[in-house]
């Protein structure tokens, strides 16, 4: 029985690192990985007793989000679709409750979990890259860039490389740290920059824009001049790269939005979005209380779309395209008020501990959640609950 209190840490840690690391990589052997680690952290806490109630606000309202959402199952009149929702967003419940078992041992070595993920956000990259100069023929340079570089939707990949670069900014502004390690982080942070270039992702590109700008500033008032120099010069990389992409994807998204401030609409991929919201407020307006259900958003909508005619949004079985109002539509009020909450506790939390790593984190996240519907895929949902909790809850009291 003590080998095994001493082994079952060790195994915790060894599965943390495992799961994060294939997050950027092979992501549907993830759940797999999610199911062991329960297990693991339930048997430690069993042995252990090592149970703490803390952070209650994150943890309540986090279980709340689920449970509201699980309720909006019974007024849904596609039950079937509105319980595989639920299989899907179950890491958002699952989470904060395993996550009230903790061992120290784990905890201090929270850093090797990080370091892991972006160890794999590397490796996810360097075979993007491989793969692209495999199916090169000289000519065709599509391979490089958005979807046929990606190893999966290239907004979660994005995600997922800034939220690397935040861990290397950390990591460079931290006293400990040599010259030697930072002058490797400050390499990696703009090869993950360019990775994120590539693959075009209008969101982001302008979630990284707009996060480096705040780390920025804020990073000056607190007189953090290393991570202000790594800040302004990824700023200054990405503006260059924005303004020598001139048919990019984010100049297509300037573009539409000039057209639809002077037309009220657009064809590209950000007029379709415009249209889909101006639908989705409709719905809302009308089931603004508790919602559709959480099985009724596609049905609602479609409904919509056929009225407007959005041939688009219909062929290509688009969701909302904004968790935010997502939600809204599903669970109501309540549902995106629990949401704000959750983010909003997190920007809070940030604050107390005066992190910058923590707050970008949660803006991050934020911005994510404004041109997707990230709570819909696993890779979004998972990426989501495990690091919001793991961040702000996995610790000492």
């Amino acid at each position: 029985m003590n080998k095994l209190r001493t082994y079952l840490p060790k195994m915790i840690l060894s599965t943390f690192m495992l799961m994060v690391f294939l997050m950027p990589l092979l992501n549907r052997f993830v759940p797999i990985l999610i199911a062991v680690l329960s297990l693991l952290i339930l048997w430690d806490g069993f042995l252990n007793k090592n149970f703490s109630f803390s952070y209650k606000k994150i943890v309540v309202t986090g279980v709340l989000f689920y449970v509201f959402h699980l309720i909006s199952v019974l007024y849904s009149d596609y039950k079937e679709v509105a319980l595989f929702d639920m299989g899907v967003k179950f890491s958002l419940v699952l989470f904060p409750l395993i996550f009230l078992f903790k061992n120290q041992y784990v905890i201090q070595k929270k850093n090797w979990v990080l370091w892991a993920f972006v160890t794999g956000s590397l490796v996810s990259s360097l075979l993007m890259l491989s793969y692209a100069f495999w199916r090169f023929d000289g000519q065709d340079t599509s391979v490089f860039y958005y979807v046929s570089l990606s190893l999966f939707h290239p907004s979660y990949m994005a995600m997922y490389f800034i939220f690397s670069i935040l861990i290397l900014i950390d990591f460079i502004g931290r006293k400990e740290s040599t010259k030697k390690q930072k002058l490797w982080s400050y390499l990696l942070v703009l090869f993950l920059v360019v990775i994120i270039f590539l693959l075009q992702s209008k969101a982001g590109i302008l979630s990284l824009v707009l996060i480096v700008l705040y780390y920025s500033v804020f990073a000056l008032i607190k007189k953090r001049f290393s991570v202000v120099k790594i800040s302004i010069l990824v700023l200054v990389v990405s503006i260059g790269f924005i303004s020598l992409q001139r048919n990019s994807r984010l100049q297509t998204m300037t573009q539409s939005i000039e057209k639809i401030s002077e037309e009220g609409q657009a064809k590209s991929s950000t007029g379709i979005r415009y249209d889909m919201w101006k639908v989705t407020f409709r719905a809302i307006s009308e089931n603004w209380l508790f919602g559709v259900g959480a099985g009724d958003i596609k049905p609602v909508l479609f409904k919509k779309y056929e009225v407007q005619k959005l041939e688009d949004a219909i062929n290509n079985n688009y969701n909302v395209h904004n968790q935010y109002l997502e939600t809204f539509l599903g669970q109501g009020i309540f549902g995106l008020g629990l949401l704000l909450l959750l983010l909003l506790f997190g920007l809070l939390e940030a604050i107390k501990r005066n992190s910058l790593f923590l707050s970008g984190f949660v803006l991050l996240l934020a911005l994510s959640l404004l041109p997707e519907s990230m709570l819909n895929q696993q890779a979004g949902v998972i990426f989501m609950a495990f690091f919001y909790y793991f961040l702000f809850t996995y610790d000492d009291d």
